[in-house]
């Protein structure tokens, strides 16, 4: 009996090792004035918005990030994306719209160009920029240099994209009824190869390996790919907080939980993904962004804030 319980607190002690965190937090700065209520990062360049302004902040020097532009836009702003380092597309549901650099004087000094597009949501793999939209699909425009664009298909067979990413030749994204699967090996003729319409509240999604996690309400989903045709459940993690925000980088998942925080979740194992770190910034953690081994949160009208991790 004494061996049995010494074996099994031996257990414990060693998953309780195995759940620690082999790398540390560490806060860098907090910048306020801004109402962040999404963060984005390119070449360390961060991209601050609320639903009609974007401020654009360098962070060569990570504890001292410097305002470089700021913008206006008419109507609501849906998603933005960088090219080339100083190209920005920005998308709302307006056709007008109209985005303008806030007057500056001599306080900013980069110098950004602006590309409108109709849509929701959008991602970028190379020269391709995809445009998803509630109620037209997903365009598919090659962008080239940032110069001219040529619209080469429009995907429309399942409505309400909510949010998707693209690795070549495949996009998984979610819509109003869950996840889906679309061939663009193609890119003129995207064809639909696989549905799961088992996920209720599904709003963001990220993909690491064969494996595709999705934020749905509290609940993280875990799906695998490995058979592209036939997706399947592999685990399903529920928190306390909704989660705002999914990031995945290095088999570690990143969820922005609002006034729960951010945490760091292992996920080596899939099918047992483990809780290892949560840290609280100085606001509610609203939006997530990673780059190198940093951490930027969005925390509304608290402002944004920096974190290395390493």
């Amino acid at each position: 009996m004494k061996s049995l319980l010494i074996s099994l607190l031996a257990f414990l002690l060693c998953s309780g090792l195995a759940a620690i965190d082999n790398r540390f937090v560490y806060p860098l700065g907090q910048v306020k004035g801004v109402d962040a209520q999404n963060i984005h990062v390119s070449d360390s360049q961060i991209l601050i918005r609320d639903a009609y302004n974007i401020w654009i902040y360098s962070t060569f020097n990570a504890w001292q990030p410097r305002l470089e532009a700021g913008f206006h836009s008419d109507f609501r702003i849906e998603d933005v994306d960088f090219q080339a380092g100083n190209l920005i597309y920005v998308s709302s549901q307006e056709a007008s719209n109209t985005v303008t650099q806030i007057d500056s004087l001599s306080q900013f000094s980069r110098i950004y160009f602006i590309n409108t597009v109709i849509g929701d949501k959008m991602s970028r793999e190379g020269s391709t920029l995809y445009v998803a939209d509630r109620y037209r699909g997903i365009d598919i425009i090659n962008i080239g240099h940032g110069g001219t664009s040529e619209h080469l298909a429009n995907f429309a067979e399942k409505w309400g994209i909510r949010d998707f990413v693209v690795e070549y030749p495949y996009i998984y994204a979610l819509n109003d009824f869950g996840f889906i699967t679309v061939d663009i090996s193609n890119q003129s003729f995207p064809l639909s190869i696989a549905t799961n319409y088992q996920i209720s509240e599904a709003t963001q999604l990220v993909k690491s390996g064969s494996n595709v996690y999705i934020a749905a309400g509290k609940e993280l989903i875990v799906i695998s790919i490995d058979q592209i045709d036939k997706p399947t459940l592999v685990s399903q993690t529920a928190f306390f907080n909704q989660i705002q925000s999914i990031e995945v980088k290095d088999n570690r998942l990143f969820l922005a939980l609002g006034q729960g925080g951010v945490k760091i979740i292992d996920i080596s194992n899939p099918s047992r993904p483990r809780d290892i770190h949560t840290f609280y910034p100085p606001g509610s953690a609203l939006d997530i962004a990673l780059e190198n081994e940093y951490i930027y949160v969005a925390m509304g009208k608290d402002g944004w804030s920096i974190y290395e991790y390493r």
